[in-house]
């Protein structure tokens, strides 16, 4: 009668999930270096600024600067090795699509910035949730890229 199904079963955590204030700080201080970036003129700014985004939680074994100051790290969902450049990229592609979207809209008078900011509150808000809604704390890009945000072992 079970043909045809296959069961998941529910592995010991090899990691202590993050809490989610932890994760917003570190997030914080992230954006707060990305906005640092972005301020620099012309175009070399807002490249800098996408690539840290996308490749910060590569960084020194899963940890971005705000990752580090918080005392987290992504590791890989399964295993609970450090996050490589690649699944940063993937994981952190929906803030970076944010960057991108600035782009396309930013320069729109008023209308640029409130659709901006619309698709931010969006963006935070969907991850948000999944972050408090699933058990092992995963966001939409944690889900893509196979990671999560655990406490880094001391």
């Amino acid at each position: 009668m079970t043909e045809g199904y296959v069961f998941m079963q529910t592995e010991t955590v090899p990691f202590q999930k993050a809490e989610a204030l932890e994760r917003f700080l570190a997030k914080f201080i992230d954006l707060l270096i990305t906005c640092a970036f972005f301020a620099f003129p012309t175009f070399v700014g807002p490249l800098a600024a996408l690539t840290y985004i996308l490749i910060s939680d590569g960084i020194r074994g899963g940890q971005s600067i705000g990752k580090r100051v918080i005392g987290l790290r992504a590791v890989l969902a399964e295993t609970g090795e450090p996050c490589d450049f690649k699944r940063s990229i993937i994981r952190n592609s929906p803030f970076a699509l944010l960057i991108v979207f600035w782009f396309l809209v930013g320069w729109i008078p008023y209308l640029g910035k409130l659709l901006f900011i619309a698709a931010a509150l969006v963006v935070g808000a969907f991850e948000l949730v999944l972050v408090y809604t699933d058990e092992r704390g995963a966001r939409f890009g944690d889900r893509v890229a196979g990671t999560v945000v655990a406490v880094s072992k001391k």
